[in-house]
């Protein structure tokens, strides 16, 4: 079942007037996608709890629908995204909200596929910028475009949108050429070694492009104290617009530019993996 995690009612309330704003949004960008909440009951940046699939014996209101997703052992269920569901999860103590990506006509098949980037051993914002330019450049060896997406707080992630439903295991296998291409080309930069803490480099993950193993969606809060938004950005906003700046309470000002994801994926919403990444 779904877990109930109430925090401060001042934060709750601050939390709620955000996801008012985005909760259209975020359904409208990955429709029906399966939805894991984050809660932090003992306080923001303390530990998270992350909700998970949904048992038969909790029925859930009528307005939150529900996707099945295939797994090996046996199929599990999910709240799936709409703006109710979103909010009801939101009502319900939930801050950070998560998901696969999975394709909007096929819950078992990727939509968007994602590296997420993560400064280790004091790496800065300008080595994050960097990376993910080194990244953009390996992709575009491919004929392949990402959409940048500042995490709120000192990482990003490169959503990479593919509209012809592609296996997961197909697409990791290729995410881990591009990121040892890149690590290759700026050792000194990137890493895909996770259990390096201490080197002064940005780790590039792309283990989460499986079901179940889910990252922040476009849009969502993350855990902090100042509760950074999740920002997509132009390309050519890299390095102007800062990592944190936009929170749940000043997001209606990012929002005024309108919804720079849903731009940025319909310029690339031809792109298909089976033209080119091998």
């Amino acid at each position: 079942m779904v877990e109930h995690f109430v925090v401060a009612p001042s934060v709750q309330a601050t939390v709620l007037a955000h996801y008012e704003r985005v909760a259209d949004l975020i359904a409208a960008n990955f429709p029906l996608a399966p939805v894991v909440p984050v809660y932090y009951p003992d306080g923001l940046d303390a530990g998270a709890h992350y909700g998970g699939c949904v048992h038969d014996d909790h029925p859930l209101p009528a307005t939150v629908p529900t996707v099945q997703v295939a797994f090996p052992n046996h199929p599990r269920r999910y709240v799936a995204a709409t703006a109710d569901s979103l909010l009801w999860l939101v009502h319900r103590g939930a801050i950070d909200v998560g998901s696969w990506t999975p394709s909007p006509h096929d819950p078992d098949r990727l939509g968007h596929a994602r590296i997420i980037l993560s400064p280790r051993g004091g790496a800065t914002h300008e080595h994050v910028a960097f990376a993910m330019l080194a990244l953009r450049t390996v992709l575009l060896h491919y004929g392949v475009e990402a959409i940048p997406v500042l995490d709120g707080f000192a990482g990003a992630a490169l959503f990479i949108p593919f509209n012809d439903a592609p296996a997961y295991d197909a697409v990791r296998a290729w995410l881990h050429v591009v990121v040892n291409a890149a690590v290759a080309h700026s050792p000194n930069l990137i890493t895909a070694d996770p259990h390096d803490q201490k080197s002064q480099r940005v780790h590039a993950n792309v283990g989460s492009n499986a079901p179940g193993r889910f990252s922040s969606l476009p849009y969502a809060l993350i855990g902090s104290t100042h509760l950074g938004m999740v920002t997509p950005i132009h390309w050519n906003e890299l390095g102007t617009v800062d990592n944190g700046h936009f929170t749940a309470t000043n997001s209606n000002e990012r929002l005024t530019e309108g919804d720079v994801f849903y731009r940025l994926a319909r310029e690339l919403h031809a792109q298909r993996f089976g033209d080119g990444p091998r």
